[in-house]
């Protein structure tokens, strides 16, 4: 008597079940074999097209453009929303928007966060070479750093962010003496830390005619840490790196999306406060330094669903620290009412003592 054959449909059902099994260890393993780990210390090649050192008087302009992937439209996967790769044409037009209010708001250094290069989350379109050729036009002298290297995200299972490049870059018209890249202390567990970002700082160095060099902070410590253990560690490096800095005779200011609350604010919004967002340290300080920030107008939204005014919650988490020999003349957030990223660019003008 002949075995029973096994029903069409069962078989398919095993498929599933065993490929299903075994992706996740499978997604896991290349992950860890394939994990991005840069030194501590990295030296960045800086693309150099302007030589002039720095006058006593400079604007600064601060904006993490979310990747051209998290505008008005857009909500995002880990803040509750359910996207994790926008429409291409939303991309297109978001960067297309980040370009535009660049050239409209010149200013003397750039400081930009999650700009991306080669990422299917952004089609694999690199911003920062059409950002090189519409805005910045070989007059600035350019620093780029990775934070996000990841050949494979995983997460969502049903439509994953896929491979991710992206980093920060520091852009300035005056002459970048150093550039460094800078790797901030502490990491999730494994196996969550091979898919998330390696969080690091530039470090530039640009010479000024007072004959002290400025030394510019680009930062973006970790978000999505729960009580804030990690942006504390990060913050505290960041901070003794200035200070250091400082100590040497040198005017420094560190600046970018600090992931952390600069201050209570009284905005509208009805969204409960999402718990990724945490306050800054009472503690966290420098004597004599002073805080740059504009607590008049949001810098940040949740991206749990789609911006609507009013209902989205909002805060400040981007603006400046600035070392006392540094006046600040003004600090101005630039409400765009989130059109093309999930922030707010940040200006300040400062002058140097």
């Amino acid at each position: 008597m002949g075995k029973k054959k096994m029903p069409g449909w069962l078989k398919v059902v095993i498929i599933v079940v065993v490929a299903i099994i075994l992706y996740f260890p499978g997604v896991i393993l290349f992950g860890t074999l394939t994990d991005y780990k840069p030194k501590d210390v990295e030296k960045i090649n800086v693309e150099s097209y302007a030589n002039e050192i720095a006058p006593d008087e400079l604007v600064l302009f601060d904006w993490n453009i979310g990747y051209a992937g998290l505008g008005k439209d857009e909500d995002f996967f880990m803040d509750g929303g359910t996207e994790s790769v926008p429409d291409k044409e939303h991309v297109r037009k978001y960067l297309e928007g980040i370009a535009k209010t660049l050239e409209d708001n010149p200013a003397d250094i750039y400081l930009i966060q999650e700009i991306d290069i080669n990422s299917h989350r952004s089609h694999n379109i690199n911003e920062l070479e059409y950002l090189k050729n519409n805005v910045f036009k070989n007059n600035y002298n350019i620093a780029f750093a990775t934070n996000y290297n990841v050949l494979f995200v995983p997460v969502p299972f049903s439509k994953p962010m896929g491979k991710v490049l992206s980093g920060l870059t520091t852009v300035s018209k005056y002459k970048i003496e150093e550039a460094k890249r800078l790797k901030l202390p502490g990491e999730y567990s494994w196996p969550t830390k091979v898919f998330q970002l390696d969080r690091c700082v530039i470090f530039a160095r640009i010479p000024t005619i007072k004959g002290k060099d400025l030394v510019i902070l680009n930062i973006h410590p970790s978000a999505y840490d729960s009580g804030g253990t990690l942006r504390r560690q990060q913050l505290n490096f960041i901070l003794n790196t200035a200070k250091e800095e400082y100590e040497k005779g040198n005017y420094v200011i560190i600046g970018g999306d600090w992931n952390s609350e600069f201050t209570k604010t009284n905005f509208n919004y009805t969204e409960k406060k999402p718990e990724s967002y945490v306050e800054l340290p009472k503690d966290l300080k420098i004597d004599g330094w002073k805080w740059a920030f504009d607590s008049s107008n949001p810098t940040n939204r949740s991206v749990a669903f789609a911006y609507e005014k009013g209902e989205n919650f909002v805060t400040v988490i981007d603006g400046f620290y600035v070392s006392p020999n540094i006046d600040i003349e003004y600090v101005k957030t630039l409400n765009y009412e989130f059109e093309n990223s999930d922030h707010n660019p940040v200006k300040l003008k400062i002058k140097l003592k």
